[in-house]
């Protein structure tokens, strides 16, 4: 029997190991993917992306889901996580994030440090006088810049880094089992995680299973009687831009955060996951094809791609945020006959369909094939395209540029990771089954999934 199980080896999974192997407990890590220098992905080796890899590869094992992304690491608690679910005060988190970063420098990550600049406050001042600007005209809305210390590992290099995390944690005793697919969790004295003919019994379960496991564990979870309520989903668009004409911010600040309140409807949109002269990717998560975006190190392209995310809370007589977030998804899928939708910025104002002959005069090259080009107006309601439009339009006050007819947006890019768990720190219900990382609703991003991993192993030693 192993003192503890984890389901789940991205990095929340990686770092609760990390931590329990550290302190000399018997502990296994499972997950149904490959190992990380196993598996395959030809990201920005063609303009196919994600479409030559399978998806088990992408979104499952050693490293999760992130393993072929960017690998953009924010040190700050005000990105990517949520204090109060997980039961610590801001100044722990800072403490914790210090801990995490410098264990990933330990496993090879560039030690530099973007954020740090003078000319931050230069955008900081850029930004308040744009929301005032707002304010004054009393159009309605608000921006806002969230500074944060950063740094970027780059797709190319983020397997090096987790499989020197991964051997840290064998050299500490832990050990792994990959292609293992749970099929069920059976709770008696202990834990018993069955996948096909094999069992594996633990006195504790940790469970990660990130975006890619998120609705898989949801069903599990409710078997074993975990209490879960639905959280915000965000749905938006994947912008790219030539890379000219937002050098000068994320020269400055690597992955520029923004949030804005739009005029209209006083809805939050934010940016996300910014990708200086990087290329746009695809992905599948339980049936849907999304849009995404990654950066490398030693590869550049001449575009610049981010996220633009509306977040949505629904209540009443609705509240289920997944399933809402799926059909969206699916509407765009369908629309695109299966594939994700492209649409020039200037059509979509005028409301007209893009045609594929419009990018031979267009400044700015898609970095992703096969694409439709479309309508998102037959995707997305009216509501989600107006605060997707309004925001650019802010955002082009701040960096002007941004909101050009020539700028591309791709769409679904949908972020599922609404269900959260009810839990006391990160223990649920079910006595000694602890939920950490981004499937899991406890964060969003590599360093507040892998604290979230952190708190949940030493929440375990506290009781062993």
């Amino acid at each position: 029997m192993y003192d503890v199980a984890i389901i789940g080896a991205g990095p929340a999974g990686l770092f609760a190991a990390q931590r329990l192997a550290r302190a000399k407990l018997k502990v296994i890590v499972v997950d149904k993917g490959k190992d990380i220098l196993k598996r395959k992905c030809k990201i920005g080796l063609s303009k196919l992306g994600c479409m030559k890899c399978k998806p088990c590869d992408i979104m499952s094992g050693i490293g999760g889901a992130g393993a072929f992304s960017d690998g953009k690491l924010n040190l700050s608690p005000d990105i990517g996580m949520f204090l109060d679910e997980i039961g610590i005060t801001r100044e722990e988190a800072e403490t914790r994030i210090q801990e995490v970063d410098q264990i990933l420098l330990g496993c090879g990550v560039p030690d530099k440090l973007y954020g740090k600049s003078s000319r931050v406050n230069e955008w900081l001042k850029r930004t308040q006088k744009v929301d005032n600007l707002i304010k004054n005209n009393n159009d309605g809305g608000m921006v806002r810049l969230i500074p944060a210390l950063q740094r970027h590992i780059g797709s190319d290099n983020t397997p090096n880094v987790i499989n020197n995390l991964k051997q840290q944690i064998l050299r500490l005793g832990g050990e792994f089992k990959t292609g293992f697919e749970v099929q069920e969790i059976l709770k008696n004295s202990s834990f018993y995680i069955k996948g096909g003919n094999k069992i594996i019994q633990s006195k504790y379960l940790i469970v990660a299973p990130g975006r890619g496991g998120a609705y898989w564990f949801r069903d599990i979870a409710h078997r074993l009687g975990i209490k879960t309520k639905f959280g915000p989903i965000d749905v938006g668009v994947r912008v790219e831009l030539l890379a000219k004409d937002m050098d000068e911010i994320t020269k400055v600040i690597y992955d520029p955060k923004f949030w804005i309140d739009t005029p209209s409807y006083d809805d939050r949109v934010r940016t996300f996951c910014t990708n200086p002269r990087g290329f746009v990717t695809m992905e599948q998560i339980d049936g849907s094809l999304l849009v995404n975006g990654h950066a490398m190190r030693n590869k550049r392209s001449k575009n610049t791609n981010f996220a633009l995310l509306y977040t949505i809370n629904l209540t009443e007589p609705v509240v289920d945020t997944t399933m809402f977030g799926k059909r969206l998804a699916s509407s765009a899928n369908f629309i695109a006959a299966g594939k994700v939708i492209l649409q020039l910025l200037g059509d979509l104002k005028r409301g007209r369909r893009t045609h594929a002959s419009y990018m031979r005069s267009n400044e700015v090259k898609p970095t992703l094939s096969p694409v439709c080009y479309g309508d998102l107006g037959l995707a997305f309601n009216y509501r989600i395209i107006n605060n997707l439009l309004e925001a650019l339009d802010i955002l082009n006050m701040v960096i002007p540029g941004i909101s050009k007819d020539s700028t591309l947006l791709y769409a679904p890019e949908v972020k599922f990771y609404d269900t959260r768990y009810e839990t006391t720190g990160l223990e649920t219900n079910v006595k000694g089954l602890y939920v950490a990382g981004d499937g899991c609703g406890k964060s969003r991003g590599i360093i507040g999934a892998a604290m979230t991993g952190m708190i949940a192993a030493e929440q375990i030693l506290k009781k062993t």
